[in-house]
């Protein structure tokens, strides 16, 4: 795929589209190209993250193993798997495999670290956009929190009214 076309592609995925546009050229440039095909896996759950995926076209699955069986999450074009791991060390929390055909640039986390160092402006945009992310998922783990409580409060309102 031509640079120019990377570059477009990378551009429209959150984070990306907030970077100077000389940031995401260089992500484009430097990112390892990678084509697909159906049922390959792109990494197991557990496995070390030394960085993310950007989907560029096709389709990702990612399955997690655990004792409650959970829903498969696909991940089609423009998506970008592996976040966090674009800046600090961690595990894969799923399986990816290839459901169709795909085209992806994986971008390690020295890469990423690099980018941000040349642009600081896109590494303050980046770190914004993560503190958005993560203030997000705290609010949505709050509710979730206190939807738990109320149905706890009403269990025990019920136990004192039939005596249990």
């Amino acid at each position: 795929m031509q640079l120019n076309l990377k570059t477009q592609h990378l551009a429209r995925i959150a984070p990306f589209a907030l970077l100077e546009s000389e940031a995401v050229r260089l992500l484009a440039f430097d990112g390892e190209e990678m084509t697909l095909e159906p049922d390959a896996e792109l990494f197991r759950q557990g496995e070390p993250a030394d960085g993310g995926y950007a989907v560029l076209s096709g389709a990702v699955a990612l399955e997690r193993q655990a004792d409650i069986p959970t829903p498969v999450r696909l991940l089609n074009a423009g998506s970008l798997i592996g976040l966090h791991t674009l800046i600090v060390p961690g595990e894969r929390p799923a399986t990816a495999t290839v459901r169709e055909k795909s085209f992806l640039i994986r971008l390690p986390r020295r890469l990423m670290l690099r980018v941000l160092e040349a642009f600081p402006d896109s590494a303050i945009a980046f770190k914004r956009h993560i503190e958005a992310s993560l203030a997000e998922q705290a609010n949505a783990l709050g509710r979730v929190a206190d939807a738990i409580d109320a149905v706890t409060k009403s269990y025990r309102s019920s136990e004192t009214r039939t005596g249990t």
